[in-house]
C-alpha cells in the first residue's frame, strides 16, 4: 500500500512537469505572439562551416582551386576588397587568374573592378559599408571557370506591414527638391521715418492745453495742443501734419517751451520697419531684393516681404549691420519695440536628391537612413550636402527613387543594436 502510494505520487508529480512545460510551449500561441523581426545574419546552411583562409578571409573551392575574398579596412583607411587565389591550397599568382565578382545590395547591382598587387588583387573602388550582399565570383583558371554564390548581410531586417503600421514607421521616396537655404536673423519692429513727423512749437510760451494722449489716433490738421506765444501773449495751435499715431510726447499743462524741443512724434503705423542685424560673417550672402520670412517670437504673426536697404555703417558694439524690410501693417498688429525673426533666402537651389531630415540616423559613427525594398530594410550610410529646413541633401549613398523609412526609423536601428548587426566576409 505504502509503495502505490510513493507510485501515484510520481505520476502526479510527471503531470504537472509536463502540463508546466505544456504552457511554455504553448503561450505564445494562445497569446497570438509573432517573434520580433532579427537583422539577417550570413545566410549558410545551419550545418555549414565557414572556411578561412590564410589572410583571414572566407575561403571558396572547388576541386584544386581557391579564392580568398577578404575586406582590407585599416583604420584611417576606405576599405577594399582583397582576392588571393591558391592551387591545391598553394598561392598562384593573380595574373594567371581571370576573375569577376559581381555584388548584388538590396537597391543595386555592383562588379567590382580589380587591379593586381603583388601576389593579391585589390578593388579600385571603395567596400562600402554596409557589407552587406549576396556575391558572385567566378574565376578562370588553366580553361577551368569556376563559379560560387554566397550571402553576407549585415544591418539588415525584414518586418511585415503590420509591424511597420504598429510602429508608426512612413515609407517616402528619395528624390529631387528645390532647397531654399535661408539665415536666421534676428531683429525688431520700429516705426517708419519716413512716415514719422517730429512737431516743434512755433515759438516759445506756456502750454495752455493739450488735447491728446500717447497713443491716440490723429488726423492732419487736428489740434494737439494751446501755447500762449511770450511776444503776443496770443494763443496759437500745435496741429498734426499727418494722419498717424502719438508715439512720443513731451509736453504738459503749465510747461514753459523754448520753441527748440519736441513736444510731438507723429508715426503712421500703416506701415513699419523691420530691422534686422546681420552679422559680419554673413554680410556676404545677403542682397537688396533677397526674400524674408519675418515672424513674431510667439509665431502669431507672419509676414514675407524683401530686403530693401541694407546699412553701409556697422554698429560697433554688436559687429553686426542692420538689413531692412518693410511690413505692411494695416491694422497695427505689427508693434514698434517688439523683437522678430526673420528667415532670408539667401540661395534657391535644385538638389537631385534629399529626404526629410528626421530619416536621419548614426550607423558605426556614419550618418545613415533605412532603405525598404519590400519587406526589407536595410541601413544606408550616407553623405550629407546642404541642409533646408525639414530636408537635408544626400550625396552620395542614396540614388533617386530609392524609398526610405521617413519616420520612427530609430526603431530600426534600436532592433539592430539589439540584435548585435555583424557580418562575415
Amino acid at each position: 500500500m505504502k509503495k502505490q502510494h510513493w507510485i501515484n505520487l510520481l505520476i502526479l508529480l510527471i503531470f504537472v512537469i509536463l502540463t508546466f512545460l505544456g504552457l511554455i510551449y504553448l503561450k505564445p500561441i494562445l497569446l497570438n505572439e509573432h517573434p520580433k523581426s532579427r537583422p539577417s545574419a550570413t545566410n549558410h546552411n545551419d550545418t555549414e562551416v565557414l572556411k578561412k583562409g590564410p589572410h583571414g578571409g572566407r575561403l571558396l573551392e572547388k576541386e584544386n582551386f581557391q579564392v580568398e575574398m577578404t575586406i582590407f579596412e585599416p583604420e584611417g583607411t576606405p576599405p577594399r576588397f582583397r582576392i588571393y587565389f591558391y592551387a591545391n591550397e598553394s598561392p598562384i599568382k593573380p595574373s594567371e587568374v581571370v576573375y569577376e565578382m559581381e555584388l548584388e545590395r538590396i537597391n543595386r547591382t555592383e562588379k567590382i573592378p580589380f587591379k593586381i598587387e603583388r601576389d593579391y588583387l585589390e578593388s579600385t573602388m571603395e567596400a562600402s559599408e554596409p557589407h552587406s550582399f549576396k556575391v558572385k565570383i567566378i574565376a578562370t583558371y588553366k580553361d577551368h571557370t569556376y563559379e560560387w554564390e554566397y550571402e553576407s548581410y549585415e544591418g539588415r531586417v525584414e518586418l511585415t506591414p503590420e509591424t511597420l503600421k504598429a510602429n508608426k514607421m512612413t515609407i517616402e521616396v528619395a528624390g529631387p527638391k528645390n532647397f531654399e537655404i535661408k539665415l536666421d536673423v534676428m531683429g525688431k519692429i520700429i516705426p517708419d521715418e519716413e512716415l514719422t513727423v517730429y512737431i516743434s512749437p512755433r515759438f516759445p510760451g506756456m502750454v495752455k492745453a493739450v488735447n491728446k494722449k500717447l497713443g491716440d489716433y490723429v488726423h492732419k490738421g487736428e489740434i494737439l495742443a494751446m501755447v500762449e506765444s511770450n511776444e503776443s501773449l496770443q494763443n496759437y495751435a500745435v496741429k498734426s501734419e499727418i494722419d498717424g499715431m502719438i508715439i512720443k510726447k513731451n509736453i504738459n499743462l503749465g510747461m514753459y517751451l523754448s520753441g527748440q524741443e519736441n513736444i510731438f512724434i507723429i508715426s503712421d503705423l500703416s506701415s513699419v520697419w523691420a530691422d534686422f542685424n546681420v552679422y559680419r560673417q554673413d554680410l556676404s550672402r545677403i542682397d537688396v531684393g533677397d526674400p524674408i520670412d519675418i515672424a513674431s517670437l510667439d509665431g502669431r504673426l507672419k509676414q514675407q516681404s524683401t530686403i530693401s536697404y541694407i546699412s553701409p555703417l556697422g554698429q560697433e558694439n554688436t559687429q553686426s549691420v542692420v538689413a531692412r524690410a518693410v511690413l505692411s501693417n494695416p491694422n497695427g498688429v505689427w508693434k514698434p519695440g517688439l523683437f522678430i525673426s526673420g528667415e532670408i533666402t539667401i540661395e534657391n537651389v535644385a538638389v537631385h536628391v534629399a529626404v526629410k531630415d528626421s530619416a536621419l540616423q548614426t550607423f558605426k559613427d556614419e550618418d545613415a537612413v533605412f532603405i525598404s525594398v519590400g519587406s526589407l530594410f536595410e541601413v544606408a550610410p550616407i553623405r550629407l550636402g546642404r541642409k533646408n529646413k525639414g530636408w537635408v541633401e544626400i550625396k552620395s549613398g542614396l540614388k533617386s527613387g530609392d524609398r526610405y523609412v521617413s519616420d520612427n526609423s530609430f526603431i530600426l536601428k534600436a532592433d539592430l543594436e539589439k540584435s548585435g548587426a555583424h557580418h562575415e566576409h
